[in-house]
C-alpha cells in the first residue's frame, strides 16, 4: 500500500514537472502588437505600441503566474484549449485561431493549451486575459476590456528576451567556468 502511494505520488510529481516544462518559463519581452476599439459595429485599429516591457512567467498549480510591471496575474488552464475560446478577428490584423494552429503545427485546437482569467488590470478595471503558446519561446495573449460602451482588444506578444529564439537551453555551467565563477 505504501509502495503504491509513493508510486502514485512520484507519477503526479513527474506529470506536474513535465506539464510545467512543456512551455517556456522565465523572462519575456512583452509588447502590444495589434488591437482595436469597437463602438457598436464600428472598429478602429489601435496603433502598434513600440514600447517593450518585461514579463516574468512561472508555472503555478493549475496554471501560470504572469508578472508585468510589478502586477502578478494568475492565469488558469482552460479545458479544451484553443477550441474553448473564440474571438472575432475579422477585419483586423489580430491573429486568428487558425494562425495559431499553423504556427504551432497543430491540427487539433483542443491540443493547444490556453491559460486565462478575468481580473483587475491597473488603469483598465475588469479585463479578460488569455495566453496561448505562439512558438517554442513565445506566447501570444489577448487583453479585452470594456470601458464605457466600447470593447478594447489588445494583442500582446511575449518573447524570450535574450539571445536568438533557436538557442539551445543551457544550464549556464560552461558560461560560469569561462567566467571563472565556481558552481
Amino acid at each position: 500500500m505504501i509502495r503504491s502511494f509513493f508510486a502514485i505520488f512520484a507519477f503526479l510529481q513527474l506529470t506536474a514537472s513535465l506539464a510545467a516544462g512543456d512551455w517556456p518559463l522565465g523572462a519575456f519581452e512583452v509588447r502590444n502588437t495589434a488591437g482595436f476599439v469597437q463602438e457598436g459595429d464600428v472598429r478602429r485599429t489601435i496603433g502598434v505600441d513600440r514600447n517593450t516591457g518585461i514579463a516574468e512567467i512561472a508555472a503555478i498549480e493549475g496554471g501560470l503566474s504572469v508578472t508585468i510591471g510589478g502586477t502578478q496575474l494568475h492565469l488558469f488552464r482552460i479545458e479544451e484549449g484553443l477550441a474553448s475560446i473564440e474571438w472575432d478577428a475579422s477585419g483586423t490584423n489580430l491573429l486568428h485561431g487558425i494562425d495559431i494552429q499553423a504556427l504551432l503545427g497543430e491540427e487539433t485546437p483542443q491540443n493547444i493549451p490556453v491559460w486565462g482569467a478575468s481580473l483587475a488590470w491597473p488603469g483598465a478595471g475588469s479585463v479578460q486575459m488569455v495566453l496561448l503558446p505562439l512558438r517554442q519561446n513565445a506566447y501570444t495573449g489577448f487583453l479585452v476590456s470594456r470601458p464605457a460602451d466600447q470593447i478594447v482588444v489588445r494583442q500582446m506578444e511575449f518573447r524570450k528576451n535574450s539571445g536568438p529564439s533557436n538557442r539551445p537551453v543551457s544550464s549556464g555551467s560552461a558560461d560560469r567556468r569561462r567566467a571563472g565563477i565556481a558552481g
